[in-house]
């Protein structure tokens, strides 16, 4: 620890070099979570009220120069101590984490698109990802990251942190169309293709006196390398086929293994159609409605094996005579038995249909007081899953199948009120209000006789239930000093699980109807800021309950090669945070230390294991975690008066499991998801006034994914890898007429061509061409 402690600090302090301090004053301090790029505020109609958490902002025009971003979670990729789980370009399952906070709890997290909530309040663990694909990245104009529950604004799901996407409407009329395409290779486990995809968008808005409207539609289709490569561990027991083909592989724990093929490649299609119509009340005040239709649809088809017989055929897996899948043994030729379920081969469609609307109102409503309400509503109304039992090659396949039907919605409701003049006094800032959210979720099982023509004809489970909170809060700052200010709130939530029941039919039907439950939870904040000059130092607290969400304590389903397992009596996580920010205004930058220190009771882990191609997934309460950690932040443009703008930020973070007296042989492991280090580094060259290039670093060092802390090989699926990616882009502006410009880029993603895992393998070397008109 000591260190990687002294190589950041080292790196910290001399990035400061780069600029003689200057002096400022209050209103021109260049504070990051309040500025952007190039240091002009950004447009707030609402008051800062999250001043005690720490904020990371990421400008348009900075990913524009830096980052090859097809899909809009690419703007947070060299965010500090946040990682993105993006398997590949379009990955529905690409799950945030932020610091103490692994990809896996999503329930951690909370995202936004402008005031509407993108985060998933129904699932967690590797299908809990925010829906990032309601939002396309030609849209965004800016988006800040908030790091723990500081605010009182924002509930124990921001554990981790928020993230808020911010759009703008036209101030008039406004056009554009952008064309990316990109490709890349894959050469894993027998598999070696070049795989493909591209994005289009067009977009038109226009504001006609008090009235704005803006219409987008973004397709997106891309090819995604296989996601899982099946390998079964070998073993010296006699029996099994003999059978030729496999790679020598490892498990994640290091034992001898083969790797006998993958799953095949996954595509993803998505089409987004998207209006917002914009009214200003007052040049202050302005409402906003908007409504987005998704369609998603996924497809895995060609799963690949490498085994054969001694016939010189294929060889698919077990199976019985019915059509159904079953472990078959087989023998390498020099004598190890592996297993082999028909499963693995399978194939699957899945399609998802959302409509999600809200309604919002933003600005001063008075001299000294402004609101921001916003009313939404989420609904995936058609979430479908076809999945194959055997392979269609399979000489025993009879089109048997599953098929899965997900039914989540939410509705949310929140209204702030704040002001910098409370009570008539300027030294008191206030904010207040109100929140409800309501969740639900129902997942239904059917088995099919005909999985082609998607029949669903036998139902063999129903599990669900939905949970529903009401919160107020507020909080109050004092500048008490010249350059002193204490602030303290706090947030009161009631919480309530509703519906719950686990169904199961089969030979023996299990009906399990749980009675609701409802609990109340206080959470006190605080912060103390000092900031003379060009210095800003702040101590901030919170504690923080976080309740359990549907998924978490209803679902219950048993797929193909998927088992998950309720656990209805969870209680809420609840922890103790604290974090002491130190930063250093600079011209054109800032140079920031954040030192935090997390504690949590009854942490809710998804323990995910696999036996037999089957994988098997239930929540546990996990009696105390403990995280300390320290990220580190430079920023600065124009270094030296040269063209060169230059980023540069690292986290270092311990956090172990402290206490469970339920399993004694976890105490002081390593929480899993959680590198010790992740470092970020951009440098963008600005070429000419219209080109410009840029070179990203991104490297995690590597982690458990089981909290045993025993999968150490690396490479292998199931495993987190030590990498580093480097990016590259390159940008040139050409005005075509005054009005009327064109952007071309390109650039490359992991240009070294590195091979990592993060449980799946990341995708390998990848190409991107993209243009754009803007009038």
């Amino acid at each position: 620890m000591k260190k990687y402690l002294l190589l950041l600090g080292v790196s910290y302090l001399g990035s400061g070099i780069a600029a003689e301090p200057v002096k400022a004053t209050k209103t021109d301090k260049y504070q990051g979570e309040d500025m952007v790029t190039y240091g002009a505020v950004t447009d707030r109609k609402f008051p800062d009220t999250a001043k005690a958490t720490p904020t990371y902002t990421i400008d348009k025009a900075d990913v524009e120069a830096k980052v090859n971003a097809t899909t809009v979670e690419d703007f947070l990729k060299f965010t500090p101590g946040l990682l993105v789980r993006k398997r590949y370009m379009g990955d529905p399952n690409g799950n945030l984490g932020i610091r103490g906070s692994n990809v896996f709890q999503t329930a951690h997290t909370m995202v936004f698109g402008d005031g509407m909530p993108l985060h998933n309040p129904l699932r967690t663990s590797f299908n809990g990802a925010p829906r990032w694909s309601m939002v396309s990245p030609s849209e965004v104009e800016s988006a800040e990251v908030l790091y723990g529950p500081f605010s009182a604004q924002y509930g124990g799901n921001s554990f981790g942190g928020v993230v808020n996407l911010n759009t703008k409407m036209p101030e008039k009329f406004e056009a554009q169309m952008d064309a990316t395409g990109m490709f890349h290779d894959v050469h894993r486990s027998g598999r070696n293709e070049t795989l493909m995809g591209y994005k289009t968008f067009i977009s038109a808005g226009d504001k006609i006196d008090k009235f704005s409207v803006w219409a987008s539609y973004n397709r997106f289709e891309n090819e995604g390398q296989p996601q899982t490569i099946n390998a079964a561990q070998l073993s010296s027991a006699a029996g099994g086929t003999a059978v030729a083909g496999g790679e020598s592989y490892q498990t994640p724990q290091g034992a001898p293994a083969l790797a006998y093929g993958d799953i095949g490649v996954a595509r993803q299609t998505t089409d987004l159609f998207k209006a917002k119509f914009g009214y200003d009340f007052t040049e202050d005040l302005q409402g906003r409605f908007t409504i987005a239709y998704e369609d998603r649809v996924g497809k895995v088809d060609d799963p690949n094996s490498l085994l054969r017989n001694a016939a010189g055929n294929t060889v698919w897996g077990g199976a019985t005579a019915a059509g159904q899948s079953a472990n078959q043994n087989y023998r390498t030729p020099d004598g190890q038995r592996f297993t082999v379920p028909g499963s693995v081969f399978s194939v699957s469609d899945s399609q998802r249909q959302t409509l999600n609307y809200g309604l919002g109102l933003k600005g001063k409503i008075s001299d000294n007081w402004s609101i921001d309400t916003t009313a939404s509503y989420y609904d995936a109304f058609k979430d479908r899953s076809i999945s194959s039992t055997l392979n269609p090659n399979h000489p025993q396949n009879q089109n048997k199948g599953q098929v899965a039907d997900e039914k989540p919605w939410w509705a949310t409701y929140d209204v702030k009120l704040a002001t910098d003049n409370f009570l008539g006094r300027d030294d008191l800032s206030f904010m207040g209000g109100y929140q409800f959210n309501h969740a639900s979720l129902n997942l239904d099982t059917y088995s099919s006789n005909n999985y082609v023509a998607g029949t669903a004809d036998v139902k063999t489970g129903d599990s669900g239930g939905a949970t529903q909170t009401n919160s107020a809060f507020s909080q109050l700052e004092w500048q008490f000093l010249p350059d002193w200010s204490v602030m303290a709130g706090g947030r009161f939530d009631h919480w309530q699980a509703l519906d719950g029941h686990v169904h199961t039919f089969g030979a023996t039907n299990n009906i399990q109807n749980y009675a609701d439950r409802d609990a109340s939870r206080f959470s006190p904040k605080a912060s103390l800021e000092y900031s003379p000059d060009n210095w800003i130092f702040r101590y901030s607290f919170s504690k923080a309950y976080r309740f359990p969400i549907a998924e978490e304590m209803f679902a219950s389903v048993s797929r193909l090669n998927n088992l998950s397992i309720s656990a209805p009596d969870l209680g809420p996580e609840n922890g103790y945070f604290h974090n002491f920010m130190t930063q250093y205004d600079i011209p054109r930058g800032y140079v920031r230390a954040n030192f935090f220190f997390n504690q949590i009771n009854n942490e809710i882990a998804s323990t995910l294991q696999t036996i037999n191609g089957q994988s098997i997934t239930t929540f546990l309460p996990i009696e105390q975690t403990e995280a300390i950690g320290v990220d580190l932040t430079y920023q600065q443009n124009e270094v030296f008066n040269l063209p060169v703008d230059l980023m540069a930020n690292g986290i270092f973070m311990n956090k172990q499991i402290t206490q469970n007296s339920h399993n004694l042989s976890l105490v002081g492991n390593e929480w899993d998801r959680i590198p010790s280090l992740q470092a970020n580094a951009t440098l963008t060259y600005h070429i000419l006034q219209p080109w410009d290039a840029a070179v990203g670093v991104r490297y995690r060092s590597d982690s458990f994914q089981r909290l045993e802390n025993n999968d150490t090989a690396a490479n292998v699926m199931g495993g987190t890898d030590e990498s580093t990616f480097v990016d590259l882009k390159t940008t040139y502006r050409l005005p075509i007429s005054r009005e009327l410009k064109s952007t071309i880029s390109a650039g490359i993603d992991n240009v070294f061509d590195a091979n990592a895992f993060e449980n799946h393998p990341y995708p390998q070397r990848t190409y991107f061409v993209s243009a754009s008109l803007k009038y």
